[in-house]
């Protein structure tokens, strides 16, 4: 079959590579001017296979005061006047309890873990791709100075060890000796959780190497600056996919370009529940070798990662539910940059880093959409996947690569049906 795969995220990219790999005819299409400009960008460069569980949990109601009326904390929320937030706010609070939350977290887990075997798989078979992208697997070091909050973590290992993904909780010593760059702040330590498995590499770059596989491959072609305005739907069948430029006949279509999909979907009867969370990073460019750290790092308490990328470090976080506001807020800039200085000193003699925003396309209740539409026979949706894009890729792409030729996939699907708006 000839495939359209709409948006050269990673995501999007994952889903042609795995089509292309089944023996399929594929052709990407985007409106930006290359692979990995939009959210892909410059995320946390974290795969973060064990480290799944979605923001609707039962805490964060008990928390709603301070996250509307503080601009300083690490989850910020902006009510709006727009109808799309207050359809998506109701259905993230009817998931903020503790039998959807486990629900969600086991599920997002079995994908996650699919996700690391694909990974791991496309490392072997395409030899140079973990060169291309930085990729290392680093484990994955989640520090706490708050005990209660550690001993609550430590509580969850069961979810990934009960899957067979170690994951141990560490003291504040083992915390340093594991990632000696912490050394200064361990009077502050109540320890940590070490997973050894996980992973990261730079997602941008990734981006680009799969393009370059993609259209290396006489069945790939890539269209960018072809922005897509919708279908040219016969029956319950997708014909074409309609862009600015001309039509593109299809025999199948894969909608994977994040936010953009609300109204391509809906124009056809296929709406789905996403909104942006908005997301912040830094990387500094040649950091100082004292500043990158060999274990991935997140800092619990302050909800920012730190990933060394090459000679670079990425540090990201903070979720900002303020709608399509693509505005660097400078003070949120401000505020990863004083952490990342507080945790290596020596940043605050490095170059100025390159600042960065994007918009993460999330589900109310964190998992993403994915599999085929329900009026569309051969429309297939693979989105919503909020902070988890690049952690889930690999393994949401085979997942629909598998279900479009018949196959039954790894991952059940019906655990990640649409929630329509």
């Amino acid at each position: 079959m000839h495939i359209g795969v709409i948006g050269a995220g990673i995501v999007g990219l994952a889903s042609a590579y795995q089509l292309l790999r089944a023996g399929h005819d594929v052709t990407v299409i985007d409106a930006g001017r290359g692979p990995g400009l939009g959210t892909s960008f410059a995320n946390g460069g974290q795969l973060s296979y064990g480290y799944v569980s979605p923001l609707a949990a039962p805490g964060v109601l008990s928390q709603l005061p301070s996250l509307l009326f503080s601009g300083t904390g690490p989850l910020r929320i902006k009510p709006s006047f727009d109808p799309d937030f207050w359809r998506w706010s109701i259905e993230f609070v009817r998931h903020c309890n503790v039998t959807a939350n486990a629900s969600s977290t086991l599920r997002l887990l079995a994908l996650g873990l699919h996700s690391r075997e694909v990974m791991l798989e496309f490392l072997s078979q395409e030899s140079e791709a973990g060169t291309a992208f930085e990729y290392r697997l680093s484990g994955k070091l989640v520090v706490y100075r708050d005990a209660a909050k550690l001993a609550a973590a430590e509580r969850s290992l069961e979810l990934a060890n009960g899957l067979g993904y170690p994951q141990r909780r560490v003291d504040a010593a083992t915390c340093v000796t594991l990632e000696p760059a912490l050394g200064k702040i361990a009077g502050e330590l109540a320890g940590g959780i070490y997973t050894p498995g996980e992973g990261t590499g730079d997602c941008q770059m990734l981006c680009r190497a799969l393009a370059r596989i993609i259209g290396a491959c006489t069945r790939g072609a890539l269209m960018f600056e072809r922005d897509v305005t919708g279908f040219d739907v016969r029956g319950n069948t997708v014909q074409a996919v309609r862009t600015r430029t001309g039509d593109i006949p299809v025999d199948a279509c894969v909608v994977a370009n994040g936010l953009a999909a609300g109204p391509l979907l809906r124009e056809v009867g296929e709406p789905v529940s996403m909104y942006p969370l908005k997301g912040y990073s830094l990387t500094y460019r040649d950091a100082p070798p004292d500043a990158r750290p060999q274990v991935s790092v997140t800092d619990a308490d302050n909800k920012v990662v730190y990933a060394s990328l090459g000679d670079h470090l990425r540090v990201a976080g903070i979720a900002d539910l303020v709608g399509y506001d693509y505005r660097i807020a400078a003070h949120r800039i401000a505020a990863l940059r004083t952490l990342s200085a507080g945790l290596f000193p020596s940043l605050n003699h490095a170059s100025a880093p390159l600042e960065w925003t994007g918009m993460r396309p999330s589900t109310p209740h964190g998992r993403p959409i994915l599999g085929r539409a329900n009026r569309l026979g051969n429309l297939w949706l693979n989105v919503g996947h909020g902070g988890l894009g690049f952690t889930l890729s690999m393994g949401a792409a085979r997942a629909i690569a598998d279900a479009i030729d018949g196959k039954r996939p790894a991952v059940d699907l019906t655990g990640f049906a649409r929630l329509a708006a």
